[in-house]
């Protein structure tokens, strides 16, 4: 359930309460911003190849201050630049209209006394420099009509090898292999959680304090069953230890034009979309488009080893209960079994401690910086 938080004393309790704190401490300690970060649980790269981390970029974030990394959107990146491009269109006839009849006359037959023919690539700059001689009036505007209409042409052409069933993978950043390169030279930290100082007020972060929590105590885990509300409306404190972390940018690849994607943004006019679009403009970046924000980048540690404590009383079926479902995986990571090694035990009358080591080779994916499709295309405040 979303909801919003104005004040810590209006922070929630169960495991929405809980999360909160833990945003709250991971941004901290970690030198992240509650501006862009969002939590991914749970918190590993499946499969561990080129396409499970690219899958990264794909997604398109909610907007919550955690996400199930494997709750999948119907909707794509690529797919929705894809379609997006694919249909733009500058035609023949707005660049005759712009420049007048007898200016586009004179232009045609210029360009039919030039051998080798230029490319699209070519026509704006000579286009300027004959129009300030032969139309100066329509110079501007003429070099910028060919110019969008090279560019509408280079960013389809680059579509191109991804298109279709036997088209390549829509690369964002670099390879797994250099991931795991990279976090062999990142940063190694250490930081503590306590439920009872850290501050849940999450009002100022990038969702205005909404957050969708959709795991209890263990991965799959309903938030409100008993378990899970024993668990985070106790005392819980955590000690936690990251190494190599490093964070990773998620770039679009060669498919990517940055340029004809940030016109389409900027100008919702025809030409450059044709009428009628589909998608359309709204479709796509109006209030409730569908991608209204991107994953930019993501916060990769090499390896955790987190030790978890709560004070509640658990009884011999609870404790029964926990230790079943324990191998998918625990909050604050949700590693499963084979991702990680994790141990649970209990005191005599009441507490419980559960200790989580990633294995070796196993990319922990704290979670990721979001950013506002506006922003990320360089075109207003998003």
């Amino acid at each position: 359930m979303l909801r919003q938080h104005e004040a810590a004393a209006d922070t929630p309790g169960g495991m929405e309460g809980l999360q909160n704190r833990w945003y709250n401490a991971v941004v901290r300690s970690l030198n992240l911003t509650s501006a862009a970060f969002q939590l991914l649980q749970p918190s590993f790269v499946v499969p561990r190849t080129d396409l499970g981390l690219w899958r990264y970029g794909q997604e398109i974030p909610q907007r919550s201050l955690t996400a199930n990394a494997f709750d999948m959107s119907l909707d794509r990146f690529f797919d929705i630049y894809a379609a997006v491009v694919g249909q733009l269109n500058f035609p023949e006839s707005c660049f005759k209209a712009d420049i007048g009849d007898d200016t586009y006359e004179a232009w045609t037959a210029y360009l039919a006394t030039l051998h080798p023919q230029p490319s699209a690539q070519q026509l704006p700059s000579l286009f300027l420099v004959w129009a300030m001689i032969n139309a100066p009036t329509v110079a501007n505007v003429g070099q910028q009509d060919l110019a969008e209409i090279a560019l509408i042409g280079s960013a389809q052409a680059a579509l191109e090898p991804y298109a279709g069933a036997d088209g390549q993978p829509a690369e964002f950043g670099g390879s797994y292999a250099q991931l795991i390169q990279s976090l062999a030279h990142g940063i190694t930290t250490s930081f503590s959680f306590d439920s009872r100082t850290a501050s849940g007020d999450v009002s100022g972060s990038w969702t205005g304090g909404v957050d969708t929590v959709s795991d209890g105590l263990w991965s799959g885990a309903v938030p409100g069953n008993r378990q899970s509300l024993l668990f985070s409306r106790s005392h819980v404190q955590a000690s936690v230890g990251v190494s190599g972390l490093v964070t990773w940018p998620l770039t679009p690849g060669p498919w990517y034009d940055s340029s004809i994607f940030a016109t389409a943004y900027a100008d919702p006019a025809t030409p450059p979309w044709p009428d009628p679009a589909q998608p359309a403009w709204d479709a796509v970046f109006g209030a409730d488009g569908s991608l209204p924000r991107v994953m930019a980048s993501l916060a990769v540690a090499k390896g955790i080893d987190a030790t978890v404590t709560s004070d509640a009383v658990y009884s011999p079926l609870d404790q029964a209960i926990i230790e079943t479902f324990a191998p998918l995986g625990l909050w604050p990571f949700y590693l499963p079994s084979g991702m990680a090694q994790t141990t649970v035990s209990f005191g005599p009358s009441s507490g419980m401690t559960i200790r989580t080591v990633s294995a070796p080779g196993t990319p922990v994916v704290l979670g990721g910086n979001v950013q506002a499709i506006g922003p990320f295309l360089g075109v207003g405040a998003g």
